[in-house]
């Protein structure tokens, strides 16, 4: 008998790696949007007001837009990675 091998093409599967993430990067991508939002938020509050505790406010979206941008980095970084080893194992 003889034995399939399948080979992967690194395009298909990359594009397989961010087809299974969609959701995730959809999620995150809207969580972004609506920190960035909330952040313009509240530096129009405190140039109306001039009231400095608004500044402690700003400090929850921040942390929500770097955590979010670095999880989206971190699964691009994942597909690169995975188009790199294969693309090593071809050669």
């Amino acid at each position: 008998m003889k034995e399939q091998t399948q080979t992967l093409n690194p395009k298909e599967a990359v594009k397989f790696l961010l087809q299974s993430f969609r959701l995730e990067r959809y999620f995150y991508l809207g969580i972004t949007l609506v920190s960035i939002v909330l952040l313009g938020y509240c530096v129009y509050i405190l140039i109306q007001k001039q009231d400095i505790t608004n500044i402690l406010v700003m400090l929850a979206p921040t942390g929500v837009i770097t955590y979010a941008c670095s999880r989206i980095l971190k699964m691009w970084t994942d597909c690169l990675d995975f188009y790199k080893t294969t693309i090593t194992k071809k050669a």
